[in-house]
């Protein structure tokens, strides 16, 4: 099961030793008293190619297995130009004869989100299904 979590601080890049990890503290979005400090691997980081473009505000979905986090995808970010360099470049079409959205701003919250999980409502994040 996944769970939607606000990254509250990014601690460092590559661990105390170096290596490919990314050390955060986060914070539920569904309850805010559930706070937790993580490392989560590069590997486990599935949308976003660079780690050290991971910062503070991203919304992401965590899976977990015990402790550790298997899998992490970017939901959001407060501002565009973080959300657009931490996905990376988009993979087109070759051929499209209508316009492509890759993202939006939420009216609700304010984040930018890539267009998959923004609704009518909303996004996933403020109004999830």
């Amino acid at each position: 099961m996944s769970e939607l979590f606000e990254v509250s601080e990014v601690h460092n890049y590559g661990g105390f030793f170096g290596g490919d990890t990314v050390t955060l503290d986060v914070m539920a979005i569904a309850d805010h008293n559930d706070w937790r400090p993580l490392v989560i691997d590069a590997k486990a980081l599935e949308n976003i190619p660079e780690r050290h473009n991971l910062l503070a505000g991203m919304v992401l979905t965590l899976e977990f297995s015990g402790e550790r986090v298997d899998r992490a995808v970017l939901i959001a970010a407060r501002d565009y130009d973080e959300l657009r360099a931490a996905l990376g470049l988009a993979q087109l079409p070759t051929t499209s004869d209508k316009p492509i959205k890759l993202s939006g701003c939420c009216t609700q919250c304010q984040r930018w989100l890539p267009a998959q999980h923004l609704h009518a409502q909303g996004c996933v994040v403020c109004t999830p299904a």
